[in-house]
């Protein structure tokens, strides 16, 4: 997806997570002008909604880092609304989700309680007659 409207010409994809595990909807990296990209941004879901964070390191006292970003408003408020355009359209484009396996193991689960205890019989073996 190219977004050049504001003037800075941004060249974007999306990779939405089919099975997010926390709190990371999608990855996503941008070509700014044919000349500089960006790997790794992440579109993160939180109480407020959707938000791109950009790619951090760990430093020495444990605090996160971006490596790279924005240095204006308006070319975060660019990348934030071509990062989100790019994913939305990539979840539209997606086929509807499939049944998780561990989804389909609570509810086999969930069927199972459901139904009465059988309870394994042990057949005797049988003693065959003695030939006279």
């Amino acid at each position: 997806m190219s977004n050049t409207e504001n003037g800075v010409k941004l060249d974007v994809r999306a990779y939405p997570i089919a099975e997010p595990k926390g709190s990371v909807m999608a990855f996503a990296s941008v070509t700014i002008e044919d000349m500089f990209a960006v790997n790794n941004i992440r579109v993160v879901n939180s109480e407020k909604g959707l938000f791109v964070a950009m790619p951090q390191t760990k430093d020495k006292e444990g605090q996160y880092r971006d490596i790279c970003f924005p240095v204006t408003a308006e070319l975060r408020k660019q990348l934030n609304e071509a990062i989100l355009g790019a994913y939305a359209a990539e979840k539209e484009k997606a086929p509807p989700a499939k049944e998780s396996t561990a989804e389909k193991l609570r509810e086999g689960a969930k069927d199972s309680k459901a139904q009465p205890a059988m309870k394994a019989e042990k057949a005797a073996p049988k003693k065959s007659d003695p030939e006279l």
